[in-house]
């Protein structure tokens, strides 16, 4: 027994180096966590290390921020899809409405006068940005101001780079309207455009975004005040039948375009009053609750591949399988990791959350749109579901954990 603070010591003095080796094995987050709570000696390595991603080759695996059951205005949960379980610890978070982004760890707020904040629920660090534009077509008053804003997407973390960090804005509802901000700037320089976006990506030094109809388009703003912001047609697309369409780069780089398929299931009192008497309604599935008509459900995902034959334009081709990938959409950046490094995770399968802008969807059962969709047998699946008292409250949003 007397030996054993020699012991203790001896581990809690390893040195830098050993315990950087021992660092580069560790993927989840939570492990990380449990490195730190050894020592301070350790913690300060682990904190060090997770300042420098550069050297890290690692990806952590997307967590659902998820609602507190007793609905909470100041806290929110925390699920991992890995374990299938809730964390038993809430993240400090002072806002009661729809995040409206969630990118490298730090999550959009927006409030009523379009101000929009990014915010780290496991630091507390908060950046404030500038007002977005209002549109100059539609009316903010037709939007809760935190659907008015789709999505919020930035090129890097600021906590790595808190000088040298860009984000761009999808907004208006239905994404007609794009901004752009570099941190630095006093202003949002807004993008015009007629197109209309569904997604935005952050891939290979530019800002890529896909319109409603699947075609992507690079987003140019240069600092040389002749030159206007504009959007460029890199890769057109044939207009399908989908829903939503969203860009994600997978864990080996390639750039993906996912199209989700959903359908907008109708009450009887709501077709009623629109008179359609030749409807037949027993071909729908019905929700009878008073006083709201319609609700969103998803039916599948198709996933498509960038080829480029030799000589010839690249073009999208469909692929029926992303592997050992799993992707992650919703409100969030789109995002990839490989199954292989996080046991529980389900590989070649889409695990999305309720991304609806039209917030009466979200009435009487909740942002409830959301589960996992398997590629191989093209089966749906579930990972969080909405407790009966979370169905009023915010939807969930994926995100990455980070420590700094």
């Amino acid at each position: 027994m007397e030996d054993a603070p020699t012991l203790v010591s001896g581990w809690a003095w390893l040195p830098s180096n050993i315990l950087d080796l021992i660092l580069e094995k560790l993927i989840p987050i939570s492990d990380y966590i449990r490195f730190s709570a050894v020592c301070k000696h350790w913690q300060s390595v682990a904190i060090h290390r997770k300042k420098q991603p550069i050297k890290s080759c690692h990806k952590q695996i997307p967590m659902l921020i998820i609602p507190t059951i007793d609905g909470s205005s100041e806290r929110r949960g925390l699920y991992c899809v890995t374990q299938g379980k809730t964390c038993s610890f809430e993240l400090n978070v002072y806002y009661s409405k729809r995040f409206c982004g969630s990118s490298h760890g730090w999550l959009a707020c927006v409030d009523e006068n379009l101000v929009v904040t990014l915010l780290n629920p496991f630091t507390g660090h908060t950046i404030s940005l500038p007002p977005v534009p209002k549109s100059t077509w539609r009316s903010t008053l037709a939007y809760r101001c935190d659907y008015y804003i789709n999505k919020v997407v930035l090129s890097a973390d600021p906590s790595f780079l808190p000088n040298d960090y860009e984000v761009l804005v999808i907004y208006d509802g239905f994404g007609k309207q794009i901004a752009h901000f570099k941190s630095g700037d006093d202003a949002w320089t807004s993008i015009d455009q007629v197109i209309g976006f569904d997604d935005v990506i952050y891939y290979k030094g530019q800002f890529l975004g896909v319109s409603l109809g699947g075609s992507v388009f690079s987003m140019n703003v240069s600092r040389d005040p002749t030159i206007k912001p504009h959007v460029s047609l890199l890769l057109p697309m044939d207009p399908g039948t989908d829903n939503k369409t969203y860009l994600v780069q997978s864990s080996q780089g390639e750039l993906l375009l996912v199209r989700k398929f959903k359908r907008v299931n109708y009450c009887k009192r709501f077709m009623k009053s629109l008179n359609f008497k030749f409807f037949k309604f027993e071909r729908l599935k019905f929700e009878r609750v008073n006083g709201y008509g319609r609700f969103t459900e998803t039916l599948s995902f198709k996933v498509f591949k960038l080829f480029c034959a030799h000589g010839e334009r690249p073009q999208w081709v469909e692929i029926e399988s992303i592997g050992n990938e799993a992707l992650f959409l919703g409100t969030n950046q789109s995002m990839c990791v490989s199954a292989l490094d996080f046991p529980g995770c389900q590989p070649n399968s889409i695990y999305f959350t309720d991304d609806c802008v039209d917030v009466e969807c979200h009435k009487p059962k909740g942002p409830h749109d959301m589960g996992t969709f398997n590629l191989e047998n093209r089966s749906m699946g579930t990972h969080y579901c909405l407790d009966s008292l979370q169905k009023h409250m915010p939807p969930a949003i994926w995100i990455l954990p980070s420590m700094v």
